[in-house]
């Protein structure tokens, strides 16, 4: 109730879009962070007693080998389907590099509160990266519509959640090149959502399957040290 109320109280004295890039961004990193290292802690407490054979031949050398593999395409699902690995890989790329160096981001660390400050990438690489992150989200999405297979492990989430991941990029494209500018309510108000669809990645990266940007490290170096125990290699 005193969130609901603190909230309120700042609907009360500030705009809609004071709102958005003040008290709701920091809002949406508390989620994250807090979220983030709950949903880990809660991952590693689980799989302390589900998979105590793990910790018990715990091994360094497996976890970050099989790590390497699958953080370069040199794994055996590479192999199996080469063309969707390889647009994985890229996709993942994209993701991580384009809101982080950006110069625009940059710019709004600067001048915030941190002073923090990087080298960006140029814009046209970062063009030309979310236009193929986009491209391949896409692709990603028809994939599961029309794959049989696909669209029958598929519910509604995994659809929005292809969504929520690209409308980040697909909005700051329209914004920085004001691709929208002359047609009414999105032209004028690209900024706003362009920072709501941020935001709310920020927010469901805890509590969805976007987790596994955060869990893969530890799973993957999980099943390492299980196969590498065995003598296999994955």
């Amino acid at each position: 109730f005193l969130i609901i109320n603190f909230l309120k109280e700042v609907w009360c004295i500030m705009d809609f879009y004071t709102f958005v890039e003040g008290p709701l961004l920091w809002i949406a990193f508390m989620v994250f962070i807090i979220g983030s290292l709950l949903r880990v802690g809660i991952f590693l407490v689980s799989s302390t007693k589900k998979d105590k054979i793990i910790y018990q031949h715990f091994s360094w050398k497996y976890a970050f080998l099989t790590l390497f593999r699958w953080l370069l395409p040199i794994n055996k699902s590479v192999a199996k389907n080469p063309v969707y690995s390889i647009l994985g890989y890229i996709f993942h790329i994209c993701l991580m590099v384009v809101p982080i160096w950006l110069a625009g981001h940059i710019y709004l660390w600067e001048e915030s509160r941190f002073e923090w400050s990087w080298t960006p990438i140029p814009d046209w690489l970062a063009d030309w990266m979310t236009i193929i992150l986009l491209v391949i989200a896409l692709f990603f999405l028809l994939r599961r519509i029309f794959s049989a297979d696909i669209r029958l492990i598929s519910g509604f989430a995994d659809y929005l959640l292809i969504v929520v991941t690209a409308l980040p990029f697909l909005t700051g494209y329209f914004l920085s090149h004001g691709t929208l500018d002359n047609i009414g309510f999105l032209g004028d108000n690209m900024t706003l959502i362009h920072m709501l669809s941020g935001e709310l990645m920020l927010i469901l990266i805890p509590f969805t399957k976007l987790s596994h940007a955060l869990l893969f490290f530890i799973s993957r170096g999980a099943t390492g040290i299980e196969f590498g125990r065995r003598g296999y290699s994955i």
